[in-house]
């Protein structure tokens, strides 16, 4: 019985010694004789420097828009009547939010987001498409500087191209943890098209960011959203 239990504790312990030797050991190396052995020691260097990290949010309305013309009238079945178009001169109509274009950085940087409105060449002659100039909302304030061109006299402007600076995340959410600087855009029609009888494609908005820093990991994240 006593040689049994000596015999139970050396397996024991010699188990014990290989279970700590394998999880500890990364090199090893047998002398023969004489001699010397070697190894390199690594380091990794953490700055520290916060990396920049980018998340833009774009979002579309259905940019739906309908052209009613003038004088126009329609059927009502229930009471047996014409009823006359609430566009008592014709116009451009949509759906309430349909025709709003969104950007907003959760980003660590500021960026930038440009919109640009081109009206197709088909309708290019009678028609534009453009946008509202609007303020970055922001609950800390935030860039405001907007760079923009437009087309129309000083009492019609119509903006075609409009660059907005966003500030990052980081200063919207001082007081609010949920804030982040973000515009939303209201894209419009204006002008009188020819006749057309089915729906068309009657012109296209871009939106481009750009780092507000000059940083050009903005490339890589502009790619991995599909941007590039």
């Amino acid at each position: 019985m006593k040689k049994f239990k000596k015999t139970a504790a050396l397996i024991i312990a010699a188990a014990m010694c290989v279970g700590m030797n394998a999880g500890t050991v990364a090199y090893a190396d047998t002398l023969e004789d004489e001699g010397s052995s070697s190894a390199d020691v690594t380091a990794t260097y953490k700055s520290s420097e916060t990396a920049t990290v980018y998340s833009v949010d774009i979002t579309w309305g259905s940019l739906e828009f309908t052209y009613t013309e003038a004088g126009a009238q329609a059927w009502d079945p229930s009471t047996h009547t014409y009823t006359d178009s609430d566009e008592e001169d014709g116009g451009w109509s949509y759906e309430e939010g349909s025709n709003i274009v969104t950007i907003t950085n959760h980003s660590n940087s500021a960026v930038g987001g440009k919109i640009s409105c081109t009206t197709a060449d088909a309708y290019a002659e009678n028609v534009t498409l453009s946008m509202e100039l609007e303020s970055i909302v922001c609950e800390n304030g935030g860039y405001e500087a907007v760079e923009y061109s437009y087309v129309g006299t000083a009492d019609n402007v119509k903006y075609e191209n409009v660059m907005y600076y966003l500030s990052n995340a980081a200063e919207c959410a001082l007081d609010d943890p949920d804030s982040a600087a973000y515009v939303e855009t209201p894209l419009i029609l204006s002008g009188d098209p020819d006749e057309f009888t089915e729906s068309v494609t009657i012109g296209t908005v871009t939106i481009t960011l750009t780092s507000a820093a000059g940083d050009s990991n903005i490339d890589e994240y502009l790619a991995s959203q599909g941007y590039m």
